[in-house]
């Protein structure tokens, strides 16, 4: 292990040129002083993406991605700030410093060592027993499935002969001890003395984590037997909620074309991928999906198609993959099979052309969910129809695009003979227990589902923030990068609470500690707090308040600041705030970097333009401080003194009667 430091994190970017390794995954044209490119990112046919060799970043003005190098091989590898910092310091050569681990760290470390050679070990004994004359179960089942020789090895297929010890005994003559082979999940022991083989009989599907290392194993029985798949059991190295199979070999067609079709079963994603259809597909390992597994995925992906059996099981595991899918910020489809039906069926039976006409047409999640519900309720009744928009409103209130929501809204109230009204009331409902549910329910925005600020760094304009808003904040934060001597102009007459957006409340707040207002060394900070964020969940403490109810004390402010003013160049990393938030206010940042400094001497002058600015900002707080205080009235709840206080202090402000 080695430690995140940000002066070495600032020392990799210095020796590489961010032209150079774009380059290799892109072809840039030369324009002016900067790069162009279509962008890898998302489908475009005029170039949008732009690289500058001054500034050492990247940025999209079609889909809004930008970032530095680090961000770059992060989205386009699917790889985790440690792992993009760990390949490019390689490549730049910069030592990394390693991490002093305790004795039982070590032990830990030198154990799962011990672990992923024995697992190794084991996957050669499978591939070499699936062509010797044992296999020939195994070696005739696949070709039933139109499996021949030639792709065995790019899926990693093995077999597990019939007999009880045979993995046992040849691994022992390789000098592995039983007892090492039961803690991979390899062997068992018997009652009465010795050990025997967990896998027999099997045809052995390896399962790698995302570096390509093989974990554990998945067995499909060939005689009957049960259960008809085996998955390893959890050990110090296999996690399965954790992991996906296929994810190893599908990753180049997951970069490439940004959507990955889930299925069930092992054989399923094998079939996705040997049709040629132009999609790649991985597998959940047979077990209800994990809000990991999707983090896992989403790195990779931004569209994710469900492809679950037809049948009650696979209609509840679709189900819960839409939740986590969809609130994970991912844009969720669901390609529907024929009855009976899975993936390599349709292949075997009725071809590739047939899965693909069913993948391009999957529907969007809500329109899924509105089918669904349709068949569920008798909407000719007034009871069927109130809880057929009771189900509904929940996946309505997630298009988070007005005019999306809008057009579904209207279309679905005159299929269930409501009101549109009506329906609005539910939505609207259902939109308030989401934000009070999550901070960030309400703060994103996206086609079919809600878009997060994963490491993909796509633009996440809070949903309901007036543009003029953010048009005030983008001017701030501008000002106090390109022109740091008014920052405590601005700093002076704002409060932390005035910032309505997370991420540009997090970059003002950095860019105003000592070496931190330098973009690169900005970014170096920011990349250090979300690697560090990851190892915390994702909505503890830390969030600004724009999704918390408007005018509330903020009791997490301060820590919140303390928290991110501790994190100092070169010290270890401490708590930081929402990762979402980290995320997004690199994507900011590179957009600002990307536009013509503000001048200082514009028309009327720099302090009324930022006057101008900070007005903006004190009119909203002073509208999200009113409403709150009519909601609480109607309610016939008390209003808080220190809310009519900051009221009247506002009003002041705004007035001129009182120093901001």
């Amino acid at each position: 292990m080695y430690r995140l430091d940000e002066r070495i994190v600032d020392e990799i970017r210095q020796r590489l040129d961010i032209v150079e390794v774009i380059g290799e995954y892109v072809p840039l044209r030369r324009a002016g002083r900067e790069y162009v490119a279509l962008c890898p990112f998302h489908q475009e046919r005029t170039p949008s993406f732009t690289v500058s060799p001054a500034k050492q970043m990247f940025y999209c003005f079609g889909c809004q991605v930008g970032g530095d190098v680090f961000t770059f091989v992060m989205k386009k590898e699917g790889w985790t700030f440690p792992e993009a910092v760990a390949e490019l310091a390689r490549r730049a050569g910069v030592p990394l410093p390693e991490r002093p681990l305790s004795p039982a760290q070590r032990r830990l470390r030198d154990r799962q060592e011990q672990l992923l050679r024995v697992l190794r070990l084991a996957d050669a004994f499978f591939r070499q027993a699936l062509r010797s004359p044992g296999g020939e179960a195994a070696r005739r089942h696949l070709e039933e499935r139109g499996l021949p020789p030639a792709l065995w090895d790019r899926y990693g297929l093995g077999y597990a002969p019939a007999g009880w010890d045979g993995l046992v005994r040849a691994l022992q003559e390789r000098g592995v001890p039983p007892a090492l082979l039961v803690e991979a999940g390899l062997a068992q022991a018997r009652p009465g003395g010795g050990y025997y083989d967990r896998f027999r009989h099997r045809l052995m599907f390896p399962i790698s984590d995302p570096r390509g290392r093989v974990v554990g194993f998945g067995g499909r029985s060939l005689d009957g037997q049960e259960p008809k798949y085996l998955n390893s059991p959890e050990t110090p190295v296999f996690n399965k909620r954790r992991l996906w199979y296929g994810l190893d070999w599908a990753r180049p067609r997951l970069r490439e074309t940004g959507t990955a079709v889930v299925v069930e079963g092992y054989l399923d994603a094998i079939a996705v991928d040997r049709a040629g259809v132009g999609y790649a597909a991985v597998a959940s390992l047979g077990t209800s999906l994990s809000a990991e597994q999707v983090e896992l995925l989403a790195r990779y992906v931004e569209q994710v198609i469900i492809a679950y059996d037809a049948d009650a099981a696979g209609q509840r595991a679709t189900l819960r993959g839409l939740e986590l899918f969809a609130d994970a910020g991912v844009d969720v489809r669901v390609a529907q099979l024929p009855p009976g039906r899975d993936p390599d069926e349709v292949v075997r039976r009725e071809g590739p052309d047939a899965l693909r006409r069913l993948l391009d047409a999957a529907v969007p999640v809500v329109e899924y969910r509105f089918r669904q519900i349709m068949a569920e309720f008798d909407t000719a009744t007034p009871r069927g129809r109130a809880e057929a928009a009771s189900a509904l409103a929940p996946w309505l209130a997630r298009v988070r695009h007005p005019v999306e929501r809008a057009e579904y809204v209207r279309r679905y109230a005159v299929a269930l003979g409501l009101e549109e009204g009506v329906l609005w009331q539910e939505v609207r409902r259902s939109v308030r227990i989401r934000r009070r549910a999550s901070p960030w329910a309400g703060g994103r925005t996206g086609g079919n589902n809600v878009q997060a600020g994963r490491h993909t760094n796509r633009r996440v304009p809070a949903e309901g923030i007036p543009a003029g808003v953010v048009r005030a904040e983008r001017g701030l934060l501008s000002v106090s990068l390109f022109h740091p001597e008014w920052r405590e102009f601005v700093a002076s007459r704002l409060e932390p609470g005035d910032w309505v957006t997370p991420a540009h409340r997090l970059l003002f707040e950095l860019a105003g500690q000592a070496q931190a207002s330098d973009p690169g060394r900005l970014l170096s900070r920011l990349h250090a707090l979300a690697a560090a964020a990851r190892e915390r969940p994702a909505d503890a403490a830390g969030v600004a308040p724009t999704a918390r109810e408007e005018g509330k004390p903020d009791a997490g402010d301060e820590s919140r600041k303390d928290r991110v003013a501790a994190v100092t160049p070169g010290d270890a990393l401490v708590p930081p705030p929402d990762r979402r938030v980290v995320e997004q206010a690199i994507a900011v940042l590179a957009s600002l970097m990307q536009r013509p400094a503000p001048g200082p001497d514009e028309p009327g002058g720099m302090e009324r333009i930022l006057e101008d600015y900070i007005k903006t900002l004190k009119r909203h707080s002073l509208w999200r401080i009113q409403r709150r205080i009519a909601q609480l009235e109607a309610s016939g709840q008390a209003v808080p003194v220190e809310l009519v206080a900051r009221f009247q202090l506002l009003s002041a402000q705004l007035k001129g009667r009182a120093g901001g």
